[in-house]
């Protein structure tokens, strides 16, 4: 955490966005989820201004400017950005600033954009990795969806496999945002793409599942007799 001019700086957050070329992605303000004690609308209510800046390069201190939005693929939309969708040139930082006369503080947000790898429909770096063990249960998580939930309308998910539809066996269950292994088989390994439909866009979370052998419970040592 710093201070400059005034200003509460805290960095870059922890949390990173990473999003396809095409999808759609809301880029919240950090600074109403764990830095301060209000929401939008009571920062509002007290005089205070909510401000966006960019910086084309990664680093924090790189030169930022404001952001003027087009309303139509970026908008400002109360504690967020909306990209519908995101494009290669929107990899940044992004800083917002909530401000009034005697208060001002500020976190960085990373947004990180980039291509599916030739003939997929996932890049292998913005993969997740999981392990499972055979004969055990997985549970496959569609993470960081909440967002790209119309109001309204049931959540549907469509699962694949190696971007391939899939007739899953009966062991295998979707159970709302998962996907439910019962009992994983060697041929279980491979990349399993969730794909969500929102606003007439895809919105798509891969993750790469490797498979192990069950590990076999450790053998108790018998405790060697003592003499005397």
């Amino acid at each position: 955490m710093m201070n400059l001019d005034g200003c509460t700086d805290w960095s870059v957050d922890y949390l990173k966005y990473r999003v396809l070329q095409g999808e759609p992605v809301r880029l919240k303000c950090a600074l109403f989820y764990g830095y301060i004690r209000a929401n939008y609308s009571q920062a509002q209510s007290v005089g205070l201004s909510l401000m966006w800046y960019r910086s084309s390069g990664l680093g924090h201190s790189d030169f930022e400017e404001p952001i003027s939005f087009d309303g139509v693929r970026m908008s400002k939309e109360e504690d967020a950005i909306w990209f519908r969708p995101a494009d290669l040139q929107d990899v940044g930082l992004y800083s917002c600033v909530l401000r009034n006369s005697t208060y001002c503080m500020k976190v960085s947000m990373s947004l990180t954009v980039a291509e599916n790898d030739t003939n997929l429909c996932y890049n292998s770096n913005m993969r997740r990795t999981e392990k499972a063990e055979l004969s055990k249960s997985k549970d496959i998580l569609c993470p960081d969806i909440d967002d790209y939930v119309e109001p309204g309308k049931e959540l549907d998910i469509t699962w694949y496999k190696e971007c391939r539809p899939k007739q899953w066996r009966a062991s295998i269950i979707q159970k709302r945002d998962i996907l439910s292994i019962q009992e994983v088989k060697e041929d279980d390994i491979g990349n399993y793409t969730c794909e969500v439909q929102f606003g007439g866009f895809l919105v798509r979370r891969t993750t790469e599942l490797t498979v192990t052998e069950t590990r076999e419970a450790m053998p108790q040592l018998k405790p060697q007799p003592t003499y005397d």
